[in-house]
């Protein structure tokens, strides 16, 4: 058996040391440079100064969508709602008329024109534009005109229900939706004349007994309030 010379054997720990120092030399890059890397990934979480306000993070944006205002029909009733949804306000037909006029009914407006806007209908339960006016009352009131006209239809309509559409002279026609007329196309009506008794309206069922009353001058839906000159008190109805 070869014997181990010292000089071997020194030259065997040498070599040994050399190979231990490079494998620390290597760990410690390793080390360093998982740690740069880390605090660059810090840094890109963390806002610089001057930027937010510090120690706070970057808010997470949201991305839920926005509520958008209700559209007309958007649910499940199927039923369409072709009536003009266009403002009026500032339209030129929307002026008040000039005379005295009166409610359909003795009693106060429940529901407003919404001009355009939509709102919600319990019983058709979706969204959609509230084109006249809803006066109160009960089954079987007396229905007077509103002002001096000729009848142009009586229909009965599957939304709305009976409705009577009057013709009022320069350029107005009225709508008197839920009203059972006791009246005939062509016939000449004077004010106060009784043209119906109050019936229910499928369309607005749950809004409780009315005249739904819209009105048009030559062709386009106005606030029957500015149309008709009703801002004062209701004028009471005779004919009941």
């Amino acid at each position: 058996m070869k014997k181990t010379s010292g000089k071997d054997k020194l030259k065997w720990i040498q070599t040994k040391a050399f190979y231990g120092v490079m494998l620390s030399l290597i760990l410690a890059i390793v080390g360093i440079a998982s740690a740069i890397y880390n605090v660059a990934k810090v840094r890109n979480l963390i806002p610089q100064a001057g930027e937010n306000e510090p120690g706070t993070f970057y808010s997470v944006p949201d991305t839920s969508e926005e509520s958008t205002q209700p559209q007309a029909n958007a649910n499940i009733t199927n039923v369409p709602d072709e009536r003009d949804q266009t403002k009026t306000t500032l339209n030129d037909l929307n002026r008040p008329y000039s005379g005295y006029f009166l409610l359909p009914l003795n009693s106060n407006v429940s529901k407003d024109f919404s001009d355009g806007e939509m709102i919600y209908s319990e019983t058709m339960n979706d969204w959609r534009s509230h084109n006249g006016i809803d006066i109160k009352g009960n089954i079987g009131d007396n229905a007077i005109a509103v002002q001096d006209g000729t009848v142009l239809e009586v229909v009965n309509d599957e939304i709305w229900g009976d409705t009577v559409v009057i013709q009022h002279g320069n350029g107005l026609n009225a709508k008197y939706c839920g009203v059972k007329a006791t009246v005939k196309p062509e016939e000449k009506i004077e004010q106060g004349q009784v043209i119906g008794t109050v019936v229910a309206i499928p369309a607005e069922e749950k809004d409780g007994v009315h005249i739904h009353l819209e009105t048009e001058v030559d062709g386009k839906l106005v606030d029957p309030i500015k149309a008709l000159n009703l801002l004062g008190e209701p004028i009471e109805n005779t004919n009941e």
